[in-house]
């Protein structure tokens, strides 16, 4: 398994507080690492600061703290709604990562201790709603990185299955699953395995896992009783995209087990790219592939752009096609 060692650790002191923080602070504290104490997690001073050249260095820091405010979010794509969860911000380096137009430099990982108060949050809710709802966890992070950490997502996934009415549902580009595999979840979580090309991963998702590694993540979280889908996502328009995502969905279709196929739901996400990401990946790693492609790309919002529509809706019919080629007995959730 794959774990992350931190270069440095910022800590409140409410940390302390929590078994889980004082276990944290003590692990690598046994690992000579050096531990600061700040006096938010949001308001770093010597980091709020730092050139762009310095956001790989950033992402090899861990802070850990207290989530705020926790307040549910309605949601009309992979849940009902979203939880702000134990985590935010990841190790990656995915040259797209839409965190990075939020935080900038500062979407280093960031763990939260009172993940139980998290969890009455969405036990009001479920309450409230009084019929069954699907919730997002970890949608600022990717939570089977951060059970590497801290145990938290396995911790969760045992918490719904003791619910009623409640599907947990989480999306990763990781494989370390295994703490997964027999948590007692009661057929009460799903998750999203996100995918992209080979060339893809290798070019613009640094960290992350290999596209085998997730279809054999896949494969075990089926045979562990989760339901299984794909996030495709995003959707890279570069040079030659067309035999790249053919490829991946031969390889899809060739390694998913047949029962995987068989319940499979897919979500298609087409790329939305930022300036602060155009200025930071310059800046930190300016060998890295240029995803602005203004040719190809018009503006979103401020700051962020995103498919002309004739690219986005001819690439939208291919990979209708593709799915219906290789994995016909899939749905597809949404495409957006």
């Amino acid at each position: 398994m794959r774990v992350f060692i931190p270069t440095k650790v910022y800590f409140e002191q409410e940390v302390k507080e929590y078994e889980q923080g004082r276990e944290l602070l003590e692990r690598y504290e046994k690992l000579n690492i050096p531990l600061i104490q700040i006096e938010a997690h949001h308001k770093i001073e010597e980091l709020r600061h730092q050139p762009d050249k310095e956001f790989t260095r950033m992402k090899k820091y861990l802070i850990l703290g207290t989530r705020k405010t926790i307040k549910l979010t309605p949601n009309d794509k992979s849940a009902d709604f979203i939880v702000p969860f134990t985590s935010s911000g990841c190790t990656a380096l995915c040259l797209y990562c839409y965190l990075v137009c939020h935080y900038k430099t500062n979407s280093y990982l960031r763990v939260f201790l009172n993940r139980d108060e998290m969890m009455n949050k969405v036990k009001q809710t479920i309450n409230k709603a009084g019929e069954h709802k699907i919730y997002e966890l970890g949608c600022n992070s990717d939570m089977v990185l951060e059970n590497t950490i801290t145990g938290n997502l396995r911790w969760a996934i045992e918490e719904f299955g003791k619910l009623e009415n409640a599907t947990a549902t989480f999306a990763t580009k990781f494989d370390m699953v295994d703490d997964l595999l027999k948590a007692k979840h009661n057929g009460h979580t799903q998750m999203r395995v996100s995918v992209n090309p080979v060339e893809i991963i290798r070019r613009v998702e640094f960290g992350t896992s290999s596209l085998i590694e997730r279809i054999h993540a896949a494969n075990k979280m089926l045979e562990a009783g989760y339901r299984v889908g794909l996030n495709i996502a995003p959707i890279i328009l570069e040079d030659g995209w067309e035999l790249m995502y053919e490829e991946m969905f031969q390889q899809l279709a060739e390694q998913l087990l047949p029962k995987l196929k068989g319940q499979l739901f897919i979500e298609i996400i087409f790329m939305t790219y930022g300036l602060p990401n155009f200025n930071i990946n310059a800046a930190s790693m300016p060998k890295a592939v240029d995803l602005l492609n203004k040719d190809k790309m018009r503006l979103k919002s401020p700051g962020k752009y995103t498919y002309r529509n004739e690219y986005r809706n001819a690439a939208e019919s291919i990979l209708r096609g593709y799915i219906e080629k290789y994995l016909p007995e899939a749905t597809i959730s949404y495409i957006v």
